[in-house]
């Protein structure tokens, strides 16, 4: 009997057992997006409370809600606690002072049944005053096949650090409650949903903004073209001079920036000079450090544009203390000229700046100074113009004092003298 009655028994525990493993039948399987409802405080207003209280429609998913938050300017230590369909998100450490903080929160977050959340949604919210900058502009397509399409825009910090990223369509955008500060505006058309620009496929925008009050930028999204400028190499001169060479002739360039890698952090510049496929850029002290240089909307001689061209160069501590030379220099000596204005063009093997030239032109039958204006400096050229006419058949005499420096108070070794005669036309 005691046999009989065990088999019986485990008969029906393993009926049981396996009557629970059923799925429940019967109703619809639920397949509604996970939505915010409401959240406290309101977008805009001030988080010196440092606590953010958020309901849903549905109960969240906990595991999801991990790496579901993220604030700018950005906070580490915040904690996320669940109740159902609530979620507080609780700061623990030291806000700044009259900064805007912008949350985001992503669609990694779902509900219990793996719906995830509708769209990423950011909000927007002030320690002290808020700041309401604005920035806005056209959309301007490439093709008209794409004006239907959702155009993706992420805000960037100077240092490349992600403000938040938005959705927009149309012809139109507007963004408001922003930073008096730099950004980076970034655009671009995911056409396969797969959450990344396809630089073959999709059209593409990015543009450095210098100082944003109130400031209108437009966006043209371009497709990449096959004769696009390409960055071919970047290379410090010595510790204060970058020279970047590009695959062919360009006619301009929007707005470049410089990053110290390692941390992203901003490396200043002074001047640029643009000569064909070269550009020369004065910059701040660098160090071996490895940067990188961002280029913005280069346009070549044939109106291509490339949205944006990146380059890492190694950082230089070797300083230039070599004397300034002259590499050319126009009339030549003993020359007639036939212009009563003529030009008058000095080169140099390293960049001039007009505040470091010292010149003058003198009129030799009367020994008297004309005056000189410089229509060309701040490069490797130097070009000079009298700025009354001279007379004919009168000889002259410009001089470049030997105390003429580059950038880096390096002098010529002796002074420029050209001597030439007006003969009127």
């Amino acid at each position: 009997m005691n046999t009989v009655f065990k088999v019986l028994l485990l008969s029906l525990l393993i009926t049981i057992g396996c009557g629970k493993a059923k799925s429940p039948t019967g109703g619809p399987e639920d397949k509604e997006p996970l939505k915010i409802e409401s959240i406290f405080p309101e977008a805009y207003k001030s988080i010196s409370e440092k606590e953010i209280e958020i309901y849903f429609n549905k109960e969240i998913d906990q595991r999801s809600s991990q790496s579901a938050f993220r604030f700018y300017p950005p906070i580490v230590d915040f904690e996320t606690k669940i109740d159902d369909n609530k979620i507080n998100l609780l700061i623990n450490e030291d806000l700044i002072e009259n900064r805007n903080y912008y949350l985001t929160i992503s669609r990694v977050l779902k509900d219990t049944r793996n719906n995830l959340l509708e769209n990423n949604v950011t909000y927007t919210y002030s320690n002290g005053k808020l700041q309401n900058s604005r920035l806005f502009g056209d959309i301007i397509y490439q093709k008209d096949e794409d004006q239907v399409l959702d155009i993706r825009l992420i805000l960037l910090d100077q240092d490349s650090i992600t403000v938040f990223v938005k959705n927009f369509s149309g012809h139109f955008y507007d963004i408001d409650a922003l930073e008096h500060r730099p950004y980076i505006i970034r655009s671009y058309i995911d056409k396969n949903n797969n959450g990344r620009y396809d630089i073959e496929k999709e059209p593409y925008f990015e543009k450095f903004i210098d100082s944003l009050r109130t400031e209108k930028a437009d966006i043209f999204l371009t497709y990449v073209d096959t004769s696009r400028v390409v960055t071919q190499r970047a290379s410090a001169i010595s510790d204060n001079l970058v020279l970047v060479t590009f695959s062919e002739d360009l006619a301009r360039w929007d707005s470049l920036s410089i990053m110290i890698e390692a941390d992203s952090s901003n490396c200043s510049f002074y001047n640029t000079v643009l000569e064909k496929d070269k550009i020369s850029i004065i910059t701040a002290k660098h160090d071996t450090l490895d940067y990188r240089i961002s280029f913005f909307n280069l346009l070549d001689l044939n109106n291509n544009i490339t949205p944006v061209s990146r380059i890492s160069f190694k950082g230089s501590t070797r300083q230039d203390t070599l004397n300034l030379s002259i590499l050319d220099s126009s009339p030549k000596n003993g020359s007639t000229v036939k212009d009563n204005r003529p030009e008058i063009l000095v080169r140099f093997d390293k960049i001039v700046l007009e505040k470091d030239i010292i010149a003058s032109l003198k009129e030799n039958e009367t020994n008297r100074f004309v005056a000189l204006e410089v229509i060309e400096s701040d490069s490797y050229n130097a070009l000079f113009k009298p700025q009354n006419s001279l007379r004919n058949f009168n000889s002259y005499t410009f001089t470049l004092s030997e105390q003429t420096r580059d950038f880096n108070g390096n002098k010529l070794i002796d002074d420029l003298e050209i001597n030439f005669m007006v003969t009127g036309e």
